[in-house]
């Protein structure tokens, strides 16, 4: 659904998953061709090497190095040399490396004793091998007996499965599982649910189960209200504390997957956003599958219009991932801060979390989130100048085979509809458009808060010559923003009635528009509305209220950096017989005086909310000049301001 790591099925059944069937070896690691027998230690150049570095005490990579060219020859320390070399590896994001380095110490070891050894090898192999960890995970299932050793393989299995679009088979492993332990004695419930859950978020990336979402959310919040499990004995008091922060973080969860479903029309924002509310409440995640869970919530939480609060949060999880830095803890930093900039116009850090977002997400291989990543790129990349090169180059990186099945790629055709459009090439971006149209439809996610489709597909139709399909379109899009109910949705749907809109009627649509969107906080969409009410305006008569409120819109623009529409609004103020002076001003000495006392208290450590207490101002005003700020002075973030604002930013 949205930052979790959980992957997406495929759009057809694939024969069910039978983890003996998979767990053939290559003959290498099942040890079939290895000579395990007593050799001779001066038989090896490379082995007698790495001995000698071992008994030193020498870098561990050093000792793996040399242990990759060695034979096998059933050694325990050899083993637990090219382990600790992978955790190493690991730690230091080299999984290549960790890879290499288990897949050696399977080897060593005899065909009847690598479980535990190749369920470490699948989990690292899992985000750029999917398929080679399901081989290996597999198999270690063969031999992992406890339900403590399983819990650890599942999940990362089901993932790489659903990776790999072999989604129903995940999901039926999942559901196999949790019943075995719902079952146990004594049951293991808690663990269950948790199976039960990846199965939900599985099954609602196949749009062949998405017609029974609500049956399956209906049976994971019956499980979620469960007794806790409570084992045998007698149990300490403090156990209660954790059983009710069990069932707790139970209940959250059901929250923030009853947010993700309730975003489809017909929907309501305010319940949305109690939803998200309730799944982000409370103590933050402590591990990477509960940082994932809270992404639906968030991503709602965004779509609501409630950008405070999930910069709140945010800001929360970011003070927490600096301790753990986990990369679902990045990914979701990434997503929900390239969303939430986006959306109230800051682009140039839309850009960089937006880059940030997708090259995480690039690292999971078949990550059904890669697409939507893509189209953070894309939309940010179409407002500004000299970035149309990037976009046409990012436009290959999304495969349609690979995920072209997903919800997701909907967000991806809006986003490539609106470089069409930026390029001219008006059918192309209607083709577009009206595909996500359908998509969005089949997916029941036609909100216009998510993807306001059918704006763009009617401000298309209008400059094909076709106003009847234009007007048609922008009110049933308007109906839909009523009913959702946030201000930016239904700010640009009133601007597309008002620009398909004749006459003196176009004025009101256009002026609450102008309204709502700066009500919602969304600056780059209040500069649209605000040069197309001039134009309307100007288009009445009214030539010198007409100017000042394309002028508001040229400035908006500006601090926005979205540069095209800054060219626009220049050239309707000319056609409005006004001068407007081109924005050549860069660098520190470009800076207003407003933007300097901010940058000088950022570039000295402060966070925006302290500025905003220091200067006596919104957090909101705060990021706009940060955003002025960095795009005048060419840089990407706060770090880069000190050495430009010297002696400035040192005193």
């Amino acid at each position: 659904m949205g930052a979790y790591p959980y992957g997406y099925s495929s759009p057809h059944r694939i024969a069910p998953l039978r983890t003996g069937s998979l767990s053939r070896r290559p003959r290498a690691i099942r040890g079939e061709s290895i000579n395990t027998a007593d050799q001779d230690d001066g038989s090896c150049a490379h082995y007698r090497a790495a001995r000698l570095l071992h008994d030193q005490d020498g870098p561990l990579e050093g000792v793996a190095g040399r242990l990759l060219h060695a034979e096998p020859g059933g050694r325990v320390w050899v083993v637990g040399a090219l382990r600790a070399a992978a955790r190493l590896a690991t730690a230091r994001g080299d999984t290549e490396a960790a890879v290499a380095y288990l897949r050696r110490a399977v080897r060593e070891l005899p065909a009847s004793g690598q479980g535990a050894l190749l369920a470490e090898l699948g989990q690292v192999e899992a985000p750029a091998h999917p398929a080679a960890a399901v081989r290996h995970l597999c198999a270690s299932l063969d031999e992992l007996v406890t339900p403590s050793a399983r819990q650890d393989v599942l999940p990362v299995l089901a993932d790489a499965l659903a990776r790999g679009q072999r989604g129903c088979q995940a999901a039926e492993l999942l559901e196999h599982e949790a019943r075995v332990l719902a079952t146990a004695d004594p049951p293991r419930r808690d663990a269950a649910f948790g199976l039960r859950l990846q199965r939900v978020l599985i099954e609602m990336d196949d749009l062949d189960k998405r017609p029974s979402m609500s049956e399956r959310l209906a049976e994971l919040t019956a499980d979620g209200a469960h007794e806790p499990d409570r084992g045998q004995g007698n149990r300490p008091a403090h156990d209660e504390d954790r059983d009710r922060g069990r069932e707790r973080e139970r209940e959250r969860a059901v929250r923030a997957l009853q947010a993700a479903l309730a975003v489809g029309t017909p929907a309501d924002a305010a319940a949305v956003a109690s939803y998200a509310r309730d799944a982000l409440a409370g103590p933050l995640p402590q591990d990477g599958a509960a940082v994932s869970m809270t992404g639906p919530a968030l991503l709602a939480l965004v779509w609501c219009d409630r950008f405070d609060e999930a910069t709140d949060f945010l800001n929360r999880l970011s003070e927490q991932a600096l301790w753990y830095d986990s990369a679902p803890a990045r990914t979701l930093l990434s997503m929900g801060r390239s969303e939430a900039a986006y959306r109230t116009g800051r682009l140039q850090p839309a850009l960089e979390a937006a880059r940030q977002w997708l090259d995480l997400a690039s690292a999971s291989h078949g990550n059904p989130m890669v697409p939507l990543a893509v189209a953070g790129v894309l939309r940010v990349l179409v407002e500004t100048t000299g970035r149309r090169t990037e976009a046409g180059a990012l436009l290959r990186s999304a495969d349609p085979e690979r995920y072209g099945t997903g919800w997701q790629w909907a967000h991806f055709l809006e986003a490539r509809a609106r470089l069409h459009l930026a390029h001219g090439d008006l059918q192309r971006a209607l083709d577009d458009l009206q595909e996500c149209g359908r998509r969005q439809i089949a997916w029941q996610r036609d909100n216009p808060a998510l993807l306001p489709w059918r704006s763009l597909a009617a401000l298309t139709h209008l400059a094909l010559d076709r106003p009847e399909q234009a007007a048609r379109l922008a009110h049933q899009e308007r109906e839909q923003a009523q009913d959702w109910g946030t201000p930016r949705a239904l700010g640009i749907s009133l601007r597309t009635v008002g620009m398909t809109t004749r006459g003196r009627h176009a004025l009101k649509p256009l002026e609450d528009s102008v309204g709502l969107l700066e009500e919602a906080g969304a600056a780059l969409e209040q500069a649209r509305s605000l040069v197309e009410y001039g134009t309307a305006r100007f288009a009445a008569g009214h030539t010198r209220l007409a100017r000042e409120v394309a002028f508001q819109g040229l400035a908006l623009a500006r601090q926005c950096g979205a540069v095209d529409l800054a060219d626009l609004a220049r050239d309707r103020l000319r056609a409005f017989g006004a001068r407007p002076r081109r924005a050549h001003a860069t660098g520190v000495s470009a800076l207003t005086g407003s933007e300097r006392r901010v940058a000088v208290l950022a570039a000295r450590g402060q966070t925006n909310r302290e500025i905003a207490e220091t200067l006596f101002i919104t957090r909101r005003t705060v990021e706009n000049h940060l955003t002025g700020t960095f795009r005048k002075l060419g840089i990407t973030g706060r770090r880069e301001l000190a050495p430009l604002l010297a002696p400035e930013g040192r005193s």
